[in-house]
């Protein structure tokens, strides 16, 4: 039968890996049965294409401070990606109850997930502090390339709210009556596990666990998040 724990978890996941480097696609069916997949709700009036469209317009208008404004929008554009996916992945866009996380507490947990590089957005961030913070008026060429991978990263991320894997099967090799649900509710942020173990007719259900992650013991949660994404990534390199 299939644990959950993260070791178990993760010796399956090498196991099917192996598979998939050497091609054994059949085999890897055998493994993971695919993954149901959603578009994520945010609840967001503004979103972050509007504000990289802001940005554009604020760039090619003529009014004094309009390389600060597209500076701006640029951050804000970054800033509502990274929330979004937050919530496409279960994670509380505040750090407590009484504390926002800050733009470099966010990338980290973004490339604790393997989700991104924090170089990627590091000159953008510095550009914004030194906009914020010293009073620096932006260049123009800067602002043209923060646009440009301000586009990039949303256009990369957006596959974790325009097709995120919520829901799947995964069996445990050459046993065909074990099997473990994991499901990734979003809304409640939890991670869900079940494992099933039935007689060889099928009929009889020997053994069976329920295990929740709640983000609210976020250690834990991210450990096993973080599985989760590699485990559902696969489907995409199949």
């Amino acid at each position: 039968m299939i644990q959950c724990d993260i070791k178990s978890l993760y010796d399956h996941l090498r196991l099917a890996q192996n598979c998939c480097a050497q091609s054994e696609k059949f085999y890897i069916g055998d493994l993971v049965d695919g993954w149901d997949i959603q578009g994520i709700e945010t609840n967001f009036d503004i979103k972050p294409n509007d504000f990289l469209n802001f940005a554009r317009q604020d760039l090619k208008a003529n009014y004094e401070h309009h390389l600060i404004n597209s500076l701006t929008n640029v951050k804000r554009a970054i800033d509502c990606q990274i929330d979004s996916i937050f919530i496409a992945l279960g994670l509380n866009t505040k750090k407590s109850e009484s504390e926002y996380w800050n733009f470099p507490e966010k990338i980290a947990l973004l490339n604790k997930l393997g989700i991104i590089s924090p170089e990627i957005l590091q000159n953008i961030n510095q550009q914004r502090n030194n906009l914020e913070h010293k009073y620096a008026k932006p260049k123009e060429n800067e602002i043209k390339i923060a646009i440009d991978t301000a586009q990039l990263f949303i256009k990369y991320t957006d596959k974790y709210l325009n097709a995120m894997p919520f829901s799947g099967l995964l069996r445990e090799p050459n046993i065909k009556n074990s099997f473990l649900d994991v499901d990734l509710d979003y809304k409640n942020r939890i991670l869900r596990f079940e494992g099933r173990e039935y007689d060889d007719d099928f009929k009889t259900l020997k053994n069976h666990y329920v295990k929740e992650i709640s983000e609210v013991n976020r250690e834990e949660y991210v450990k096993y998040l973080k599985w989760f994404l590699l485990i559902t990534n696969m489907e995409f390199q199949w």
